[in-house]
């Protein structure tokens, strides 16, 4: 780069910071853009001309960009033309992948869920896996953008996925095969044995609406006394959705959710239109720590609005809105998406967990202060901070804080390490492909025949995944259910498979019992409010006493 191309340069980010001035988005000039930008002009070029290797000017230039906006936050990124490319068919059409939603927890690139169907899921992927190696080579400092676009790639193809998952001692390797990637939001629905309603949510697309719709025809048909929905995994997806979905239960005329940023133009406000919300019968959404996004805005709106309960785990907390900026005239030019507004629920609650981010930066750089030297003090000697009271529309207290708290606290399902390599190693699965193969029935509900179990542990000798006796029998239920609903799969389809791992899920279970319990919505919330204090009368009474 000449003298002139670093004028050009010079004139051409005064001319954004100019521009920038113009419609009041500059700071005091005590922050002294000016001399930051000569210091950083001074840095390029020494760079240019001195660099041990011969590096191009517009190499620097994206890679300073996109550590600019990596001190951020997570979510904002600057997409050059391919990556925009990739994110208009991500939002509006199909792709090549291997299917799951990932965020940063702790500096590593963190998967919140499998996309239900996709190759991941199939290999068994869990939320919550931190993905250390793509391909054999180390994610560490890698950008959500920088996993994805490694992971993403023609059908057909392979990539190797290497994790940690809370619990195990060593990395778990996954090998999968890349797939088109179509995404169905509301891959089952259907009614309970104990005449619940039951619809999974797995994402939010541009079809969310209309397969919710459809989902609830089917449903009432058969009078439900209850309605589960299952936001647990949902990684989230298009705002406009997650309004619709809301607007399936909130009356006419109420705020479902509000945005707030520094500039004026991000300050929205969402109001349900509904003429007929389905609010005929009690309802419960379930949640976990991997539910994100636009789920959480569902999620916070019908507890807010005393629409319903909330039970399972603290939320997420992805609560941050993106724009995406075009940086050039071109529509298929380079892009900005920047984080401009934050969601807020009907109740003033920020969805957004503080623990990513800290006065605009990424809350890990405080490590860079912290004296290694200091020991951390132990939970029980670490002061809680109190979590901000919030009120809903009948006066309920919530919480705030990040993340959407539920009304109902369930316990954590812990899948025995067995179950989890069997999942990861499709076993379920290919043995439901060759016992298909030779069996041209199976019994009544796909129960277990003696003759069943005998060929599943032949298969497990010839696929070398044998286990201690031990270890097989304390994972017996969930080994039946996988091979139950692997069958079913394989025999009749999803619809049955989803009914068979559902049946045995005990979150569920533990949710459907409560509209046993109270039956309509006036006593879930008594329900809900009762356990809430005999909990907090526990742990009042576990607390030692001040001397």
């Amino acid at each position: 780069m000449n003298r002139r191309q670093i004028f050009a340069v010079a004139i051409l980010v005064s001319a954004l910071v100019m521009g920038t001035w113009a419609v009041g988005r500059v700071q005091e000039s005590s922050d002294n853009t000016y001399a930051n930008i000569e210091r950083f002009i001074q840095v390029l070029t020494k760079v240019r001309d001195h660099y041990v290797e011969p590096v191009t000017t517009d190499k620097l230039m994206d890679n300073a960009i996109r550590g600019m906006l990596r001190t951020l936050d997570p979510y904002s990124q600057y997409l050059d033309k391919e990556e925009a490319a990739r994110l208009e068919t991500t939002t509006h059409g199909s792709f090549g992948g291997i299917g799951i939603s990932i965020g940063m927890r702790d500096g590593w690139v963190t998967v919140i869920s499998p996309i239900e169907g996709t190759p991941a899921w199939r290999a068994g992927m869990q939320g919550g896996d931190r993905i250390i190696k793509i391909d054999g080579v180390s994610s560490e400092g890698y950008s959500l953008d920088d996993a994805m676009k490694r992971m993403r790639g023609e059908k057909g193809t392979k990539v190797v996925l290497t994790v940690y998952r809370e619990g195990r001692d060593r990395p778990i390797d996954f090998d999968i095969t890349r797939d088109i990637i179509r995404i169905k939001s509301v891959p089952y629905a259907g009614v309970l044995d104990n005449g619940v309603g039951y619809i999974r949510l797995s994402t939010f697309s541009e079809r969310s609406r209309e397969e919710i719709d459809q989902a609830f025809t089917k449903i009432e048909k058969q009078n439900p006394k209850g309605l589960i929905l299952d936001l647990r995994f949902n990684p989230g997806g298009l705002l406009s959705q997650a309004v619709e979905v809301s607007e399936e239960f909130a009356p006419r005329g109420k705020r479902i959710v509000y945005t707030r940023g520094r500039d004026p133009s991000q300050n929205r406000d969402f109001i349900s239109t509904a003429d007929r919300p389905h609010l005929q019968y009690p309802l419960v959404v379930l949640v976990n720590q991997w539910t994100a996004s636009a789920s959480e805005i569902v999620s916070g709106a019908v507890q807010d609005l005393d629409l319903g309960l909330v039970a399972g785990k603290t939320t997420f907390g992805k609560g941050l809105v993106q724009t995406v900026i075009p940086l050039t005239r071109s529509v298929r030019g380079p892009k900005l998406k920047l984080t401009t507004a934050k969601y807020y629920t009907p109740s003033g609650r920020c969805i957004q967990k503080d623990e990513q981010l800290k006065d605009g930066a990424l809350a890990a750089d405080d490590d860079e202060e912290s004296d290694e030297d200091t020991p951390a003090l132990p939970d029980s000697m670490t002061a809680n901070k109190p979590l901000p009271e919030f009120k809903t529309e009948m006066g309920r207290t919530v919480y705030g804080g990040g993340g959407i708290a539920p009304d109902i606290e369930l316990e954590d399902v812990t899948v025995p390490h067995v179950m989890q390599d069997l999942e990861r190693n499709q076993v379920f699965f290919k043995f439901a492909v060759k016992y298909a193969a030779k069996h041209k029935d199976v019994p009544k509900d796909f129960a277990l025949t003696p003759g069943i179990r005998d060929e599943f542990q032949t298969f497990l000798q010839e696929e070398n995944a044998t286990f201690s006796a031990d270890s097989m029998a304390m994972a017996q239920r969930y080994i039946d259910t996988g091979i139950r609903r692997e069958l079913a799969r394989r025999y009749v389809g999803d619809e049955a498979a989803y009914r068979i791992a559902i049946a045995d899920d005990d979150q569920v279970r533990a949710v459907a019992a409560l509209f046993d319990e109270a039956p309509t919505l006036p006593k879930l919330l008594a329900l809900a409010s009762e356990r809430s204090k005999s909990k907090a009368m526990a742990a009042q009474a576990k607390e030692p006493a001040v001397r």
